[in-house]
Protein backbone atom coordinates (compact mmCIF):
# COMPACT_ATOMS: atom_id res chain seq x y z
CA UNK A 1 0.00 0.00 0.00
CA UNK A 2 2.91 2.35 0.62
CA UNK A 3 4.00 1.89 -3.00
CA UNK A 4 0.76 3.50 -4.13
CA UNK A 5 1.39 6.54 -1.93
CA UNK A 6 4.92 6.89 -3.29
CA UNK A 7 3.68 6.59 -6.87
CA UNK A 8 1.06 9.21 -6.13
CA UNK A 9 3.77 11.44 -4.70
CA UNK A 10 5.87 11.07 -7.85
CA UNK A 11 2.86 11.86 -10.03
CA UNK A 12 2.20 15.00 -7.97
CA UNK A 13 5.85 15.94 -7.49
CA UNK A 14 7.07 15.86 -11.09
CA UNK A 15 4.67 18.58 -12.32
CA UNK A 16 5.52 20.71 -9.28
CA UNK A 17 9.24 20.31 -9.97
CA UNK A 18 8.63 21.25 -13.60
CA UNK A 19 6.79 24.38 -12.42
CA UNK A 20 9.69 25.38 -10.16
CA UNK A 21 12.23 24.98 -12.97
CA UNK A 22 9.94 26.82 -15.37
CA UNK A 23 9.71 29.79 -13.00
CA UNK A 24 13.50 29.83 -12.56
CA UNK A 25 13.90 29.75 -16.34
CA UNK A 26 11.41 32.63 -16.77
CA UNK A 27 13.33 34.67 -14.21
CA UNK A 28 16.62 34.05 -16.02
CA UNK A 29 15.08 35.01 -19.38
CA UNK A 30 13.63 38.18 -17.85
CA UNK A 31 17.05 39.10 -16.47
CA UNK A 32 18.70 38.47 -19.85
CA UNK A 33 16.09 40.61 -21.65
CA UNK A 34 16.69 43.47 -19.23
CA UNK A 35 20.46 43.13 -19.50
CA UNK A 36 20.88 42.38 -15.82
CA UNK A 37 24.13 40.60 -15.21
CA UNK A 38 23.91 37.56 -12.97
CA UNK A 39 26.42 37.76 -10.16
CA UNK A 40 27.22 34.97 -7.75
CA UNK A 41 27.07 36.94 -4.53
CA UNK A 42 25.50 36.20 -1.18
CA UNK A 43 22.13 37.50 -2.25
CA UNK A 44 21.96 35.11 -5.21
CA UNK A 45 23.09 32.20 -3.04
CA UNK A 46 20.49 33.17 -0.46
CA UNK A 47 17.75 33.24 -3.06
CA UNK A 48 18.79 29.85 -4.45
CA UNK A 49 18.87 28.41 -0.93
CA UNK A 50 15.36 29.74 -0.24
CA UNK A 51 14.03 28.20 -3.46
CA UNK A 52 15.62 24.83 -2.66
CA UNK A 53 14.38 25.00 0.93
CA UNK A 54 10.86 25.74 -0.25
CA UNK A 55 10.99 22.77 -2.60
CA UNK A 56 12.25 20.41 0.13
CA UNK A 57 9.68 21.67 2.62
CA UNK A 58 6.82 21.22 0.17
CA UNK A 59 8.13 17.78 -0.81
CA UNK A 60 8.17 16.72 2.85
CA UNK A 61 4.65 18.04 3.40
CA UNK A 62 3.33 16.33 0.28
CA UNK A 63 4.86 13.02 1.39
CA UNK A 64 3.03 13.32 4.71
CA UNK A 65 -0.23 14.33 3.03
CA UNK A 66 -0.03 11.83 0.12
CA UNK A 67 -1.93 9.03 1.93
CA UNK A 68 -4.74 11.42 2.90
CA UNK A 69 -4.96 12.67 -0.69
CA UNK A 70 -4.96 9.07 -1.89
CA UNK A 71 -7.85 8.23 0.43
CA UNK A 72 -9.82 11.17 -0.99
CA UNK A 73 -9.24 9.72 -4.46
CA UNK A 74 -10.47 6.33 -3.25
CA UNK A 75 -7.05 4.68 -3.03
CA UNK A 76 -6.31 2.86 0.20
CA UNK A 77 -2.89 3.95 1.51
CA UNK A 78 -1.37 4.40 4.93
CA UNK A 79 1.52 6.48 6.17
CA UNK A 80 4.23 4.00 7.09
CA UNK A 81 7.01 4.71 9.55
CA UNK A 82 9.59 4.73 6.73
CA UNK A 83 7.63 7.27 4.70
CA UNK A 84 7.07 9.40 7.80
CA UNK A 85 10.78 9.32 8.65
CA UNK A 86 11.86 10.31 5.14
CA UNK A 87 9.26 13.06 4.95
CA UNK A 88 10.30 14.47 8.33
CA UNK A 89 13.94 14.54 7.19
CA UNK A 90 12.94 16.40 4.02
CA UNK A 91 10.72 18.77 5.95
CA UNK A 92 13.43 19.60 8.50
CA UNK A 93 16.09 20.00 5.81
CA UNK A 94 13.81 22.34 3.88
CA UNK A 95 13.04 24.43 6.95
CA UNK A 96 16.75 24.62 7.79
CA UNK A 97 17.50 25.85 4.26
CA UNK A 98 14.73 28.43 4.46
CA UNK A 99 16.02 29.74 7.78
CA UNK A 100 19.62 29.72 6.53
CA UNK A 101 18.63 31.53 3.35
CA UNK A 102 16.82 34.22 5.27
CA UNK A 103 19.74 34.63 7.65
CA UNK A 104 22.12 34.90 4.70
CA UNK A 105 19.86 37.49 3.09
CA UNK A 106 19.66 39.43 6.35
CA UNK A 107 23.45 39.45 6.69
CA UNK A 108 23.86 40.80 3.16
CA UNK A 109 21.42 43.68 3.62
CA UNK A 110 23.27 46.98 4.04
CA UNK A 111 22.81 48.71 7.35
CA UNK A 112 21.76 52.31 6.92
CA UNK A 113 22.85 54.87 9.45
CA UNK A 114 22.93 58.66 9.69
CA UNK A 115 26.37 58.66 8.00
CA UNK A 116 25.28 56.34 5.17
CA UNK A 117 25.66 52.60 4.76
CA UNK A 118 27.74 50.81 7.35
CA UNK A 119 29.86 47.73 6.79
CA UNK A 120 29.05 44.39 8.33
CA UNK A 121 31.46 43.13 10.91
Amino acid sequence: MTDTAILLLVVEGVPFLALVYYLIHKKQMFMLERGIEKKEDRYVRSERRIINGLFLTLAGLSMILAPQLASIAGIEAQLSFDLLLVSMILLCAGLAMLIGGELLKYRTAPLEGPDGPAELK
